[in-house]
Order: C-alpha cells, then sequence, then structure tokens
C-alpha cells in the first residue's frame, strides 16, 4: 500500500488521518530523520497545529489524545524539552539494567506460570501485552487498579476508540498516583519525577508519566509481539535450538527495522511553508507524520546488499533527532528478557495458526494481531518464590473513578488481572 501510494505521490504523501483531520506521511528514511533533525524548519509543538488552533478539528476526534497540545517531552522543543526530558531520563536511569532484568524475569515466569500445564496459550494477550503492565506497574510505584484502568484507557487511545473518555480516564489515574505519592513516597519513577531539581508542578509529571508509562506499555507489548513472530518463524527454534542473547538482540534489531512497534508517529509541524516540488507544498501548521514502518522498508530494500554484509542498527524505529524515544534501551532490553525467558521455558513453542490467520487491528498509528495463539509441550510451574519489591495496595480512588469497565464484545484480555496480580504478588 505505501509502495503504490509513493509511486502516485513521491515520498512524502498527502493523508486523511481521519475524516477532516488532514495532513501528510513521511515514507523516505533520509527525509525522516533530516526533518526531525531540523529544529528550525520543524517543531513538536502541537500548538502549532493550525486547523487544531483555529478550531477545525473536531473535539471528538480519535486522533486528538494522540496529537493535541500536552505540556510534556514529545510535545515541546527547545529548553522546555530539555527540561523535561532531564526529568525523565534521570528518573528512568536510576532504575538500573539489573534491576529492570530482576523485575522483567520475575514477572515473565509468574505470567508463563499462568498457562504453562495447558500447552497452548494467547502469547499476545496472556504475556506481551501483560508483562510491560506488570513491570512498569511496580517500577513507577502504581497499585493494580491504577494501572488496570491506565493501560486500559491507553490502549483505546492508540487504537483510537472512544478517545475523549480514554484519554480523561488515563489522566485521572495518572492524578491518583502522583497524589498518592506526595503522601507516600517511594522508591520508584514517579516519586523520583516529583523530587527531581526540574521542579515539576503535578500537572507536569502527570503530563510526564502519560508519555513515558504509555509508550512503555502498548508499544513495547507490540515488540515483544512482533519478536515472538520473529523467532519462531525462524526454523532453528522450531527444532529446538533456542537462540543465544546476541541472537536474539539481533532478532529485535531486525524487528525494529521490519516491523516496527510505532507505524507512524510521532507528529512534526512546520514552522514555515515546506516546497515539496512539482509545485506541491505543505503548509505551515501541518501534522506530518513519521512513517517509520515505511521508511525503514524502503531503506532496507534500496540498500539491501550493504545491509546483508553487516549489523546495522540505524532504523528510525526509535525516532530522530532531539526528540528520539529516551526509554529505547529499557524497551529492548525487556523485549529481549521476555523473549528468553518465554523460549527457555517452554519447549516446542510454535504459533498455532499459519500467518494469513492471524487477524489484525489497525490504526494509523500502530498495526498489531488482535491473539497470537501458540502451542508447546506442557510443563510444570516454577517453584512459587516469595515476591520482593514494593506491594500494590487497593486504590484510595472514589468508586465511581475506579470502576471497570463492561467490555463492549467478548472477554476483555486484561478483565482477570487484578485477581491474577493478587494471586502473582503473594507468591501463590
Amino acid at each position: 500500500m505505501y509502495a503504490r501510494m509513493r509511486a502516485e505521490h513521491g515520498p512524502v504523501i498527502p493523508v486523511e488521518l481521519e475524516p477532516g483531520v488532514n495532513g501528510w506521511l513521511v515514507t523516505d528514511y533520509t527525509t525522516l530523520i533530516s526533518w526531525s533533525r531540523d529544529t528550525t524548519t520543524f517543531g513538536h509543538d502541537a500548538r502549532l497545529w493550525k486547523d487544531f488552533r483555529e478550531g477545525r478539528i473536531d473535539a471528538d476526534a480519535a486522533v486528538l489524545p494522540m496529537m493535541a497540545p500536552r505540556a510534556n517531552a514529545l510535545f515541546v522543543d527547545g529548553a522546555e524539552h530539555q527540561r523535561y526530558r532531564r526529568a525523565i531520563t534521570d528518573s528512568l536511569g536510576a532504575v538500573g539494567s539489573d534491576r529492570l532484568t530482576e523485575v522483567t524475569e520475575r514477572y515473565a515466569n509468574g505470567l508463563i506460570d499462568e498457562f504453562c500445564e495447558r500447552g497452548q496459550a494467547d502469547v499476545l494477550n496472556e504475556y506481551a501485552r501483560m508483562l510491560p503492565l506488570l513491570v512498569i506497574n511496580e517500577l513507577f510505584g502504581f497499585d493494580r487498579d491504577q494501572g488496570v484502568r491506565f493501560v486500559e484507557a491507553m490502549r483505546n487511545l492508540w487504537l483510537g476508540v472512544d478517545a475523549e473518555k480514554s484519554n480523561a480516564e488515563a489522566e485521572r489515574a495518572l492524578s491518583e498516583v502522583v497524589t498518592a505519592k506526595h503522601r507516600e513516597p517511594g522508591d520508584d519513577v514517579t516519586t523520583r519525577l516529583i523530587q527531581h531539581r526540574a521542579a515539576l508542578s503535578d500537572e507536569e509529571v502527570i503530563m510526564q508519566l502519560l508519555l513515558v508509562v504509555a509508550a512503555a506499555n502498548e508499544p513495547t507489548a507490540n515488540l515483544i509481539n512482533a519478536g515472538v513472530r520473529e523467532v519462531l518463524a525462524d526454523p532453528n527454534v522450531a527444532e529446538g535450538r533456542a537462540p543465544s542473547p546476541t541472537a536474539l538482540a539481533d532478532i529485535v534489531d531486525r524487528v525494529l527495522w521490519q516491523d516496527p512497534p510505532i507505524t507512524n508517529y510521532p507528529v512534526l509541524y512546520p514552522r514555515v511553508d515546506v516546497p515539496l516540488g512539482g509545485g506541491r507544498t505543505i503548509e505551515a501548521g501541518s501534522p506530518i507524520l513519521l512513517g517509520f514502518a515505511a521508511s525503514n522498508r524502503f531503506f532496507l530494500e534500496e540498500n539491501a546488499e550493504q545491509l546483508a554484509e553487516s549489523r546495522n542498527r540505524a532504523h528510525v524505529a526509535w525516532g530522530a533527532g532531539p526528540h528520539r524515544c529516551p526509554a529505547r534501551e529499557e524497551a529492548t532490553t525487556m523485549t529481549i528478557v521476555a523473549l528468553r525467558t518465554l523460549l527457555e521455558r517452554l519447549p516446542g513453542l510454535r504459533v498455532a495458526v499459519p500467518p494469513q490467520d492471524l487477524r489484525w487491528h489497525l490504526s494509523a498509528l500502530s498495526w498489531i494481531p488482535v491473539t497470537l495463539p501458540v502451542q508447546f509441550s506442557p510443563q510444570s510451574p516454577l517453584t512459587p518464590t516469595p515476591v520482593e519489591g514494593t506491594p500494590w495496595t487497593a486504590s484510595d480512588s472514589h468508586p465511581e473513578t475506579s470502576a471497570h469497565r463492561a467490555p463492549t464484545s467478548g472477554k476483555s484480555p486484561l478483565s482477570s488481572l487484578s485477581n491474577f496480580l493478587v494471586r502473582l504478588m503473594r507468591g501463590s
């Protein structure tokens, strides 16, 4: 589809993000990097968005919560951006690689224990989507209710479902977290953001959490899911030979080139009109989606011979320029640990359906299967061990804000998470 659009329009394509919301899509690797680094001509500040500023975007537009102005590091530029980004990188960096690995391994094994005796599972909804939630919730000091509500709301935002309500619920859950951490600080990322020398207001802390935790949950789940599919396509794995840690790192890099967890996001806004040639111009204030998936793919095709000769990590899956993802190392670590633990625990792991039978969620920002059914040789759970770390407690929020939404169809993959978390935290 991208190839057909490029053939008609060139590498920078006029698109309709949804009815009434127009913009552009960059599908050229060099252009994407160049524009992301050109902070004079382009900005991430959504206050530059002309149609939004002039009232031409409906308040209930599904893309609005992912594009409207926010006081966080993704949506501002210059000194303001540096202040927010420093608070984020300092607070995340204090976690440390060893602790991140330990927490990820612990929860990965706990999740696998829940389905390992069955010989089959939905590895996306029972593992890939659950693992980042559990890890991030502990490291950021959320209680289980706040974590469940937040991740459900953010997943709906990524998929463009009930955007206005989902955005309000996500912010409400984070507000409760910040209030709780003022009352009882802890050894967690949220407390460190509150106490950082950048002196963030509570609203600014909430906005940084909205950015970081959202990016750590759904996109990391997408990356783990894509990694599982890539690993299981390797015939050596099917024969029972699990990849080495180095090989797993190479596999994750390959996924980031070929199947990045974010397809078309974030957004740039030109400060001035940008001529494209052929009489076309991107007007100042027009949103430009960064097409990570297409840019990577066409670059691979155009440079296949050179890239085949050497390992290359120059993909744009993490973005480019000053707004490049600050948590890329953490996401990569979680993904490699998730893949290694799954392959070590479940001999004979294989996808249970042909690739063409998978059903997909597709939005302007990402694509991911609805489920990823797998089969394997049934295994016994690991011997339960005491779970260290800060235990989750019941939420102090008012019942009206904590009520679980009834699913609109079928069983939500998170519908039984609260009970599961209690069992997991008790080591039972």
